[in-house]
């Protein structure tokens, strides 16, 4: 079996790609977590890893961006040309979401994480709770996500051009509309109160041993 340069580079692609899914799924986590908390505790870890991980996505990006240029030289032979459409629709959707994460969800997660990090323990203030459910946060948050998927299908599935663009469309709709109906249930929880950790678990019963 023959190990070639174009096969390691799309090894690399894909590597790059899955872990940018794992830190969006943290932080999709994060998202739900932080407007359940109780207390600035129980949000420092959450807020510490944002911190940490959210940085790494326009890196990775990047990389995405360069492997996947490379893979079009390697495989120019081939037939490939940036003026395919499965190769020009996944270009361009990531130069977008990379732009609307970095113009408007970066800078309000960055004031979230520094504002946990700064208010002492006790209750959570009504400003950092408010943030935790800031609509755009959100919205990005899930358009991104779901339209880097729906590009991930285009660079698989190879659509015609004049129909590539239509998934990452249907895609970033499908994060809209879910970003809205969990940020809805967020603040539902944070009217009633609800912690992070569902109700039905609050209360865990060891089992009783009988006495020998």
């Amino acid at each position: 079996m023959d190990i070639t340069l174009a096969g390691f580079v799309l090894f690399l692609h894909i590597g790059v790609v899955i872990t940018s899914f794992m830190i969006a799924g943290v932080l999709h986590a994060a998202f739900h977590v932080l407007p359940r908390t109780r207390s600035i505790a129980e949000m420092r870890p959450w807020a510490a890893v944002m911190h940490r991980i959210e940085p790494l996505l326009p890196i990775l990006a990047v990389a995405i961006l360069g492997l996947g240029a490379w893979l079009v030289h390697l495989e120019h032979g081939d037939g490939v040309r940036w003026s395919d459409g499965w190769v020009l629709t996944p270009l361009v959707a990531l130069v977008i979401i990379e732009a609307l994460a970095g113009a408007l969800l970066a800078p309000r997660t960055k004031a979230l994480c520094e504002r946990v990090a700064e208010a002492a323990d006790g209750p959570v203030p009504d400003d950092i709770r408010r943030m935790t459910v800031n609509p755009l946060v959100w919205d990005v948050g899930h358009v991104a996500t779901f339209g880097f998927l729906a590009v991930v299908f285009v660079m698989t599935a190879k659509p015609d051009g004049s129909i590539a663009w239509l998934f990452p469309v249907v895609g970033a709709v499908i994060g809209l509309a879910l970003s809205r109906l969990q940020l809805k249930a967020a603040a539902a929880a944070i009217a009633t109160g609800s912690s992070a950790v569902p109700s039905q678990r609050d209360t865990v019963e060891l089992p009783t041993h009988a006495e020998a």
